[in-house]
């Protein structure tokens, strides 16, 4: 069955089970008020009391079973049918899932628009043997023809940016634009070729910031599996893994805590559905998986040539350092780039109307 309806649905014992876990913590004996060894003692243990006392899931379950849920070759998708425009495919990243974009699909009415799961994250199934974002791209371009759609604008954040720039450079006959709300892949030079000098200030700072910050990426591209049973096995280690990189990478313009910032329920919700599909495991796999296959950048001489709209957000202008715009030339057709005056990350959680005026502008533009 080429799309097989699949409303979501988690049983009231997996939430019951949860929530024990949750109340039984063996907290730690240190305690932080600042997030330089990880997230704050206070806010983490403030999120799982919430988690596993105030948190409604069966309410957010009933909000999110709205939209029309398939399994298209084994992709998890949320359908919200609109008008004869192309639609908007929407791709999320990591620590994350469909449910990003859940606050920003009202404000793209009446266009249509496909939310899709990634391969390994939730009910989306990954495929066995090393998997890449390339190769999410080409089972994308399936899912989209088995829907029927067969021209439309790709949004992406993080793995959903990386996904959606190999769909436009592989299939540009189904592209009409890209639109990206933070870059995640990087050009390869041409043997001899150096950066020029404001390239190089860009790539030494970027890599001094993740000095600070890469541990998270070494361990899940190096040795998962050493991680990955303590977080199937406690919620509380689950929330603490997923909190350090959602204090870090959101706007603090908008608040002190994570649930200032993008509202009490968003990170229970995501963590809910990662803890009773139990799919934390196979969404680490891509880390390993694409620094393996060297998909975190494009082959050399590779260019997208689909209009590209970069829509870069408050924080993430000082996320990893903002490239000079020669450097994203180098990879795309670039004919829009915004700043927007905050948001983060998860732009599509933290200031979903600016993402939405902005995605929308760009796309009128692209099928005008």
């Amino acid at each position: 069955m080429d799309l097989e309806p699949v409303p979501i649905a988690v049983g009231r014992d997996v939430l019951d089970e949860l929530g024990d876990r949750l109340r039984a913590t063996r907290w730690p004996a240190r305690t932080s008020d600042g997030d330089e060894l990880g997230p704050r003692t206070a806010e983490l243990r403030d999120l799982c009391g919430w988690w596993a006392d105030g948190f409604d899931w069966p309410a957010a379950e009933r909000r999110i079973n709205r939209a029309r849920h398939l399994r298209v070759r084994g992709v998890h998708v949320a359908v919200h049918d609109g008008d004869e425009r192309p639609p908007l495919l929407l791709l999320h990243g990591w620590p994350s899932s469909f449910l990003e974009f859940e606050r920003l699909v009202p404000l793209l009415a009446p266009r249509t628009v496909v939310v899709a799961s990634l391969p390994g994250y939730g009910w989306s199934e990954r495929p066995a043997g090393r998997w890449t974002t390339r190769d999410t791209a080409g089972l994308l371009a399936e899912v989209m023809a088995a829907l029927g759609h067969r021209r439309f604008v790709a949004h992406g954040t993080d793995f959903g940016s990386d996904t959606a720039s190999w769909l436009a450079l592989d299939r540009p006959d189904l592209v009409a634009g890209l639109h990206l709300s933070n870059l995640d892949l990087a050009p390869t030079l041409a043997p001899g070729e150096e950066p020029a000098a404001a390239e190089r200030d860009y790539l030494d700072r970027r890599d001094a910031w993740w000095q600070g910050e890469r541990g998270y990426k070494e361990i899940q591209a190096t040795r998962p599996g050493a991680l990955v049973p303590a977080l199937l096995d406690s919620p509380a280690g689950l929330a603490a893994w997923v909190l350090d990189k959602w204090s870090t990478w959101t706007d603090p313009a908008l608040g002190p805590t994570v649930a200032a910032r993008t509202g009490r329920d968003a990170l229970p919700e995501l963590l809910t559905w990662w803890w009773a599909t139990g799919t934390i495991e196979t969404s680490m796999l891509d880390y390993a998986d694409n620094r393996a296959a060297g998909t975190t950048a494009l082959p050399p001489g590779a260019r997208v040539e689909v209009p590209t709209a970069v829509a870069r957000f408050g924080h993430e202008r000082g996320f990893r350092e903002d490239p000079p715009r020669s450097w994203l030339e180098r990879m795309y057709r670039l004919e829009r780039w915004t700043d927007q005056p905050r948001g983060g990350h998860f732009a599509a959680l933290e200031a979903p109307e600016l993402l939405a005026a902005d995605l929308l502008a760009f796309a009128d533009g692209v099928a005008g």
